[in-house]
């Protein structure tokens, strides 16, 4: 069987039957609900990395792994990111973390002090601003513009609201959730602003392997000498490959000032990926390609079934255009619903979105409740289940 024949032949009783909260904490007790949020596929995983896992698992091999800068993990990693986008990464620059959350976390607090100010663009996949929250940072919220045809930057905004006292700006890229991969020359106006303003730049580049056809991403710190001495690039396998659960994640400093910053940390407080987590990434940067081509195909079939079927059905809805990721930003605004979107959808169409509130501060006046969030990394059959349901929901209301 074909991969697009694995994926358009998933099951909603398997599905249903995972644990991943995905689905756990919807579908318990029959209740109908198709969960469309959190950022999990539901595709089969690449043979070579459940060939990896199996094989630890039958072996009992699930001990304690050195450190994953001691193997080949760095090189390999490396290589994958020279083949795929052109990006030169030498293994010394790398630190490796449990998850890309820890690296959120860890980049604003060494990179900023209490009260001090960072830059987040909104809506934003709501752990960016959990991590200024948390540590008890200033957030600068610089809130994205709806252009004519996409979501764009706003730069003199941005502009205006840099202080003296903003020391980081969160870059998301491709952008979690509207889908855009950022232009170069948007990229240079950012790094014009970072340089200006002597900002330390965290580059979360998750998404980075999720591009679909006809866009091109530019990794922030290839910008050239000044903007890569100042960047903080977190990124990871668990996003491509589906492997949230087998957690890795890493760091690639672009200058040994900041590496320095995080290796004062003490040791026990990083953690340390485990051995599920490491063989996996290291099956998925060597072997996983291959299925990551057919996964972005048919993501972006997915895509175009979605964007047609919104276009149809749901024509007050302001969507797209998607240039990457399977997180679809809908903003509902226009509906006139009667409560938030993803409240309305989980109600009225037995569908569980992405709360649009969360991608802002709370109490933001910007009206992200009346948006929300879909995930389309699932099979043709239950996508179209998802977005009909909804469609009658708005149509009957």
């Amino acid at each position: 069987m074909s991969l697009k024949e694995q994926f358009d032949s998933l099951q909603l009783g398997d599905l249903e039957a995972r644990t991943g909260f995905k689905w756990s904490r919807y579908t318990a007790n029959g209740s109908g609900i198709l969960p469309a949020w959190v950022a999990d596929m539901d595709f089969p995983i690449a043979e070579p990395i459940q060939r990896v896992v199996r094989n630890l698992v039958e072996k009992s091999d699930l001990g304690y792994c050195e450190p994953p800068e001691i193997g080949d993990l760095p090189q390999i990693f490396g290589r994958r990111m020279e083949e795929q986008l052109g990006w030169t990464v030498e293994p010394e620059r790398i630190r490796f973390l449990v998850n890309a959350l820890q690296g959120l976390d860890l980049a604003v607090m060494l990179g900023a002090g209490k009260g001090e100010g960072v830059v987040i663009q909104t809506p934003i996949y709501p752990p960016f601003l959990e991590a200024v929250s948390g540590a008890g940072r200033r957030l600068v919220e610089s809130p994205l513009r709806r252009g004519p045809e996409r979501f764009e930057m706003d730069l003199d905004q941005l502009r205006a609201r840099i202080d003296r006292d903003t020391r980081v700006f969160m870059l998301c890229n491709p952008h979690n959730p509207s889908g855009r991969v950022w232009s170069r020359s948007e990229l240079e106006a950012v790094a014009e602003l970072a340089i200006e303003h002597d900002l330390i730049v965290l580059a979360d580049e998750i998404h980075n392997e999720l591009v679909f056809p006809g866009h091109q991403h530019t990794v922030f710190e290839t910008l050239g000498p000044e903007v890569k001495e100042r960047t903080v690039t977190i990124t990871s396998a668990t996003k491509s490959f589906n492997l949230a659960g087998l957690e890795l994640a890493l760091l690639v400093f672009g200058s040994e000032k900041l590496k320095k910053r995080f290796d004062e940390l003490p040791h026990f407080v990083l953690a340390h990926p485990g051995i599920l987590g490491v063989e996996a990434a290291r099956a998925a940067w060597s072997h996983g390609g291959p299925w990551l081509e057919e996964a972005v195909a048919y993501l972006d079939a997915n895509r175009a079934f979605l964007t047609d079927f919104v276009n149809r059905r749901l024509p007050g809805v302001v969507h797209g255009p998607q240039e990457a990721t399977y997180l679809y930003w809908l903003d509902c605004r226009d509906l006139d619903l009667t409560m938030p979107a993803s409240r309305f959808f989980l109600k009225r169409a037995k569908v569980a979105l992405n709360d649009g509130a969360e991608f802002g501060p709370p109490g933001s006046p910007l009206g992200f409740e009346r948006c929300t969030r879909l995930n389309f990394a699932t099979s043709r059959a239950i996508l179209e289940e998802i977005l009909e349901r909804m469609a009658a929901a708005v149509e009957n209301a």
